[in-house]
């Protein structure tokens, strides 16, 4: 207990000198006891290796990492295509589909440069945030771009290194230019001075922006590849979506949803005022969350509570091969109007003897 009122404590000095200001939980529905479950499950991919428009596109490798937002009625999924090798050669995609199950690929939104090596700082995209910015009266995207290894320094020439966010933003204005195009604004985080001890070598990696009050607050990944140690998540705040965005100090950061793994967290939030996380983790066909606890001394935006793992895939309808990383990232948790969440995730699948990450989905509702 004295422990987390030292925190408690660290959290509101740190917020007062930056303008955040600590809130009680009041008028905010806690729900108690509430847990998420799988109440139904897709069975198989909604998007595999013989969709039409995958193999219109030559998508070798398939899905991983993105996010997926609701726009009048229409699921729009922003998602990385692993076109060649995977985690590899990538480009960033958009998907439409009315119901979540029936897609269709619009178009390529952000695109690598080819040749991977230590010196091209773009030979991986990974896009990893949407959100619309009511300033600017456009959508951004928020993406990763990384370098590989420098095996005369002793790097892991396969590796990922220097994450750096990018930042692009929709030609068209208003919420109906989400198809884009997207030009780059900015480059809105990167290893720098104030890169702190526990980011690692590959940091800064992903970045999901979400806005609570007047702030916004972002998770953002990093971790050593030697030597190989865990993969936390930090937070970094901003009074807008566009920035300056400033890293939470290290009394806050890492934030303790887990133990040893988790990535790319997607943010949404509840009707009842709370925020979920959805994220990759740790466990065969499964996927982690987290709920922002608005306990008795909250913070907005960072009390976070420990990650809850479920099963998405069960039965008769385990498509993915097992293994902590073979069911990957989560890209969204759609409140519904029926009070369910749609969960569209990625997932490794063996294909003759290959390698391909599908596209599933399952339905998630309260205990």
């Amino acid at each position: 207990m004295k422990i987390q009122l030292f925190i408690s404590k660290c959290i509101t000095v740190f917020l007062l000198s930056t303008g955040i200001t600590p809130v009680l939980a009041q008028g905010i529905s806690t729900q108690k006891g509430e847990k998420l479950k799988v109440i139904s499950e897709h069975q198989g991919p909604v998007i595999g290796p013989n969709h039409p428009d995958v193999k219109a596109s030559n998508n070798k490798g398939g899905f991983e990492t993105g996010q997926l937002v609701k726009h009048k009625g229409v699921y729009h999924m922003f998602v990385n295509e692993m076109f060649i090798r995977p985690h590899r050669d990538l480009r960033c995609a958009h998907w439409t589909s009315t119901d979540a199950v029936n897609w269709e690929r619009q178009s390529t939104v952000v695109k690598a440069i080819p040749g991977r090596s230590h010196t091209n700082l773009r030979s991986e995209v990974w896009l990893t945030g949407v959100e619309y910015n009511e300033v600017e009266e456009a959508w951004n995207i928020f993406y990763v771009a990384y370098r590989a290894g420098d095996a005369s320094k002793g790097e892991l020439d396969y590796a990922d290194y220097e994450g750096r966010i990018f930042r692009a933003r929709s030609v068209v204005a208003g919420p109906d230019g989400i198809a884009g195009p997207y030009l780059d604004v900015d480059i809105i985080m990167q290893p720098d001075e104030n890169t702190q001890e526990w980011e690692g070598d590959q940091a800064v990696a992903s970045f999901n922006p979400y806005k609570v009050g007047n702030k916004w607050y972002a998770f953002y990944c990093g971790h050593y590849h030697i030597p190989r140690g865990p993969w936390p998540v930090g937070l970094a705040v901003a009074d807008k979506l566009s920035g300056p965005w400033v890293r939470m100090p290290e009394s806050i950061n890492p934030i303790p949803i887990v133990e040893e793994f988790i990535e790319n967290p997607v943010v949404s939030k509840l009707d009842d005022g709370r925020y979920l996380a959805i994220f990759d983790s740790y466990g065969d066909q499964e996927v982690g969350y987290s709920i922002l606890d608005d306990g008795v001394n909250w913070v907005p935006g960072i009390n976070w509570a420990p990650e809850t793992r479920l099963k998405v895939q069960s039965g008769d309808n385990i498509w993915a091969e097992d293994g902590d990383h073979h069911t990957r990232t989560p890209l969204c948790a759609i409140q519904e109007d029926d009070g369910t969440f749609t969960v569209i995730y990625t997932a490794m699948m063996l294909v003759d003897g290959k390698r391909f990450y599908a596209i599933g989905k399952c339905t998630l509702g309260w205990e």
